[in-house]
């Protein structure tokens, strides 16, 4: 069992995470639901052990992780980032874990084939897709077939088949006696699959309930999943704000960018960051609302001239302000 008693984190003077109690048992998958900023990875990251708590103690099996480092060994993480080499195949990625972790050889090739990518092994991980991308990072977690799982908004860059997987999956591994915690900013997904649902807000629990109870209370309006309408020939298509790369405002439309689509919208870029408030969408310039989860990197190629890169097979580019990178350097922390 993962147990986390009166657990806090200063930053600059401030409490951004304090959480009394929480306990995860073998076998459960806890949803921490919260917008962003309410210090989901904050979480994810301290209970790892990647990051140092400013007060409190994490147990694992009742004992302090930061106390044993050693029971670190006994979580496996998935973090929103893919931490890969790019220039190495995807099998290379996972062979590399392999020898770090002292896992059996066949794990690599077990865990290739438990994710669907026994065909993408030798592939440089540059030149797989966002979503093949993320089924290889879930392929970390089934290799290691470590007690605790913590997973870190897992369908991020993802498409249906792949989420229908990691839910199928997670349900394996709580069934055969894991002990999950998934983090994510809405129910769409992760209320499929989790046997309890905790609502993070400020780094504070604000709510605990099971999805099937019956005394549920009613879901907050921001945790409510829904689509933004736009038209694209002559279809009205409803777009996820997952899987929406940036929207973009040009000869007075506005415009939603995917993967795939783009279409414009009714609704005023002014409005579209109403409704996208906690989110993950940031203003990078006054004509460019941008999804953080695509970001891939922050180019600066003079004093006062930053672009984005985008994290897509055409790697957009993406103007980005003096002024909203500083509140974007401010916001992630670089």
């Amino acid at each position: 069992m993962l147990q986390v008693r009166r657990l806090e984190k200063l930053v600059n003077g401030r409490s951004v995470l304090y959480i009394e109690q929480l306990d995860i048992a073998a076998g459960e998958v806890v949803a921490v639901i919260g917008p962003v900023h309410s210090g989901k990875t904050s979480l994810i990251r301290i209970l790892s052990g990647m990051q140092a708590p400013s007060g409190g103690t994490v147990l694992l099996n009742g004992q302090d992780i930061y106390q044993v480092p050693t029971l670190r060994a006994e979580i496996s993480t998935m973090f929103t980032e893919d931490l890969f080499y790019e220039r190495q195949t995807a099998q290379g990625n996972l062979e590399f874990y392999r020898q770090l972790h002292k896992l059996p050889k066949s794990s690599v090739s077990n865990a290739l084939a438990e994710v669907g990518l026994s065909d993408h092994a030798q592939t440089p991980v540059s030149k797989l897709a966002p979503a093949i991308q993320r089924r290889l990072a879930f392929a970390r977690i089934v290799m290691k077939h470590a007690p605790v799982c913590l997973l870190d908004q897992p369908i991020l860059r993802t498409d249906l088949d792949t989420q229908a997987l990691f839910a199928r999956i997670i349900s394996q591994l709580a069934a055969e006696g894991t002990a999950v915690l998934i983090t994510g900013e809405d129910l769409a997904w992760a209320g499929k699959c989790c046997t309890r649902i905790i609502e993070l807000e400020d780094g504070r629990i604000t709510n605990s309930y099971s999805p099937e109870s019956n005394v549920q209370p009613a879901i907050p309006e921001r945790l409510i999943p829904y689509k933004i309408p736009a038209r694209k020939d002559d279809r009205i298509m409803l777009f996820d704000p997952s899987d929406i790369l940036y929207a973009t405002s040009r000869d007075g439309k506005t415009f939603l960018r995917t993967a795939k689509d783009e279409a414009t919208t009714n609704l005023t870029l002014q409005e579209l960051e109403s409704r996208l408030i906690g989110r993950g969408f940031f203003k990078a310039h006054r004509a460019y609302l941008v999804n953080l989860q695509y970001i891939k990197a922050v180019i600066q190629y003079t004093r006062n001239s930053y672009t984005l890169l985008l994290n897509d097979q055409q790697e957009t580019m993406v103007p980005l302000s003096k002024q909203c990178e500083k509140e974007l350097q401010e916001l992630l922390g670089y």
